[in-house]
């Protein structure tokens, strides 16, 4: 019953931004790639909860585009491919990382440290 409720809505989610956010439908826009970045978001966030999902999606948006400005923050010489390889890397290495020795992913690490932080000053 909730996998049928979840997957529902989930269907809903993907025809709105079909719509609404690409204008059209078209298979083209939900190609293996698209597949690959959602099934790791939820990896690298944490399987099994919703902030998780959040954390995962903010870092895959996020860190190419720091990457990318990486070379003009520090000077160094790196081209856009190399810097779009290495965030590819930096996804393999973290998935295989957050499989092995970190199931529950970024939301596991936050609330742990969230909860080392709230006992911080006064560790008892």
């Amino acid at each position: 019953s909730a996998f049928a409720v979840s997957s529902f809505i989930i269907g809903v989610a993907g025809a709105l931004w079909g719509f609404v956010h690409l204008g059209s439908w078209e298979p083209a826009a939900f190609g293996i790639n698209r597949s690959f970045d959602l099934l790791f978001m939820i990896i690298i966030g944490g399987l099994g909860s919703i902030s998780g999902a959040f954390f995962g999606a903010a870092f895959i948006v996020v860190l190419p585009l720091l990457l990318d400005k990486l070379p003009h923050w520090t000077g160094l010489p790196i081209d856009t491919a190399t810097a779009a390889h290495l965030a590819l890397m930096i996804f393999g290495a973290l998935i295989v990382f957050f499989l092995i020795k970190e199931p529950h992913g970024l939301a596991r690490l936050w609330a742990t440290a969230k909860e080392k932080l709230r006992l911080w000053p006064f560790p008892h």
